[in-house]
């Protein structure tokens, strides 16, 4: 009696060494997925913070204006900062213009425009401002009344 029988021509197992590299390959595509997917949700965010920095600059400059409203206009991959309704002639912070473009793929569901009164408040109803990249979204809020801005 053999301690190892010899095998058969019909045995149709994998090998111990098979299994690893096939888990193996299935770890690596499985971590190289939840990186694209972090990353693009990462600069979602990110735009997100910008946009929102960008908001309360245009309620300050409300705040510091009794004459007229100032506020953004949202409209697809960009927004533009306004003074009564009209594009404004200073630049965003830490832009070259009033507009802002928004990096690839990033969008606004909802073109609007937010304006702020020398109280800082952009209305009686709350305002939600959504941008989407791919399936991914995140949503800032504008209080009503208050002007608070939540992301």
């Amino acid at each position: 009696m053999k301690l190892f029988p010899a095998r058969r021509s019909d045995d149709r197992a994998y090998t111990m060494i098979e299994i690893i590299a096939v888990l193996l390959v299935i770890g690596i595509l499985a971590a190289v997925a939840v990186s694209r997917f972090l990353s693009a949700r990462q600069d979602l965010v990110a735009q997100a913070d910008i946009a929102k920095a960008h908001l309360r600059f245009a309620q300050l400059k409300a705040l510091n204006d009794d004459t007229a409203p100032w506020g953004i206009a949202f409209a697809g991959d960009s927004y533009t900062l306004q003074y009564n309704g009209a594009a404004a002639a200073i630049s965003l912070p830490a832009e070259n213009s009033n507009t802002r473009t928004l990096s690839s793929g990033i969008t606004i569901t909802t073109p609007l425009a937010v304006s702020f009164d020398s109280w800082g408040s952009p209305g009686a109803s709350n305002i939600p401002i959504t941008l989407t990249d791919g399936g991914a979204t995140t949503t800032i809020t504008i209080t009503g009344n208050t002007g608070h801005i939540t992301p």
